[in-house]
């Protein structure tokens, strides 16, 4: 009786770890095989990058996200993926109209370049990063 018990509890053991396991990778991206892509970088005077990057995923058919995050270096894919599934995008929407400009070292511009982006279309909107102050140009608040 106490084997089975000890099998018992081994097996709940590990199929908790495993369901944790599994929640966290889809939480955090590792099952999205969507491509990531950067599509346009913009240095500041103080060595920081912005970045707009693209998700695209035919297969699910999802279609385009774009978003805007901020680093020390330009994003790999890979890096992308995780940025995205973490805390750290700064703007998101389903339209690609997005440019960037820096205002100086601490101010970032976020623009929709040629029309007007609708509410609908925004995911993300953070007026702050870090020590950074994100505005926006033709881009309506969420």
């Amino acid at each position: 009786m106490r084997n089975a018990l000890k099998i018992l509890v081994i097996a709940v053991g590990l199929v908790v770890t495993f369901g944790f396991g599994l929640l966290y990778g889809l939480f955090h991206g590792y099952f999205d095989h969507g491509r990531f892509e950067v599509k346009q970088v913009q240095w500041s005077p103080a060595k920081q990058v912005a970045m707009i990057a693209e998700r695209s995923d035919q297969q699910a058919l999802s279609g385009y996200t774009y978003f805007v995050l901020i680093g020390d270096h330009v994003y790999s894919p890979p890096e992308l993926r995780h940025e995205y599934y973490n805390d750290a995008v700064v703007f998101a929407a389903a339209d690609s109209c997005l440019g960037l400009r820096w205002l100086g070292p601490d101010s970032l511009v976020i623009a929709c370049n040629g029309h007007s982006m609708t509410r609908g279309h925004i995911d993300v909107e953070k007026h702050q990063s870090a020590r950074i102050a994100i505005l926006y140009e033709n881009i309506p608040s969420k």
